[in-house]
């Protein structure tokens, strides 16, 4: 499955987001439920949390973002974290929340990416871009 051009270059603009406004290596993961380059909800994830984040506490985040955003219209959902886009152990634990929490309130899942200061990942698809130095 290929992303759609206007989907890459959405993406390719919360990269750029994501480096201006973020210049540390190690930072705290953002969720955001909603339209890439629209209007989307988000909540900062602290990262003392991290290891202790159950399946059923990140559903309930999600649940949260979405129902409080824009409930019964196509959603994507993507995390912005520090690191590489390749594919780790919070991305998977995210998608599966995700997943299950769309599939409970009969919601569309449009897509679900990771976003770093170097790229992007569909984290279902596998598919990645990335960029040494992005210009926008």
């Amino acid at each position: 499955m290929t992303t759609d051009p206007t989907t890459a270059s959405l993406l390719r603009l919360e990269v750029g987001r994501l480096r201006a406004q973020e210049s540390r290596r190690r930072f705290e993961p953002v969720v955001h439920v909603g339209t890439l380059g629209g209007s989307h909800r988000s909540c900062v994830v602290p990262l003392e949390d991290l290891p202790v984040l159950d399946a059923g506490t990140r559903s309930e985040l999600i649940r949260r973002l979405l129902e409080h955003g824009a409930p019964g219209r196509p959603a994507d959902v993507w995390l912005t974290r520090a690191g590489e886009p390749l594919v780790q152990d919070e991305d998977l634990a995210w998608l599966a929340a995700t997943c299950r929490t769309f599939a409970a309130l009969g919601e569309h899942l449009l897509g679900f990416w990771s976003i770093t200061r170097t790229g992007w990942l569909d984290v279902r698809s596998g598919e990645q871009r990335t960029w040494k130095r992005l210009r926008l």
